[in-house]
């Protein structure tokens, strides 16, 4: 191989490299998909573990907008969609969390209930 067909394939390798890296488009759907997740969960207004995992699908979000906007598409891609799962995983907490404390009430109410009727056939 001689110098100049050396420097032509490395002309091409190179060309061909950037345009894969510049053809990357922003992760314009997978950040509002992030968005949306975190607004869904959001709106169950988390506590406790639920509200710290909100908290983290918040930074990793942040982290994929900024990664976005150094063009590094490919990694902040991944970082919404962290934030997207994260979000999910908040919004379930949430709804656990939720479930639990109205089997709780529940649960104190057939207590209440038994012992009133406990009452009444004693009489």
């Amino acid at each position: 191989m001689t110098l100049s067909t050396l420097k032509i394939h490395t002309v091409l390798l190179f060309l061909l490299f950037s345009a894969a890296a510049w053809s990357a488009e922003p992760p314009t759907a997978e950040l509002s998909a992030a968005q949306i997740a975190i607004a869904q969960a959001e709106k169950l207004a988390p506590r406790g573990t639920s509200a710290q995992t909100l908290q983290a699908a918040r930074s990793q979000l942040a982290e994929a907008q900024a990664l976005s906007d150094k063009r590094k598409y490919r990694d902040a891609g991944n970082a919404a969609f962290r934030a997207r799962v994260t979000a999910e995983l908040a919004k379930a907490q949430a709804e656990l969390a939720k479930a639990r404390m109205d089997v709780d009430e529940k649960s104190a109410r057939n207590v209440d209930l038994r012992r009133q009727l406990l009452i009444n056939t004693e009489r």
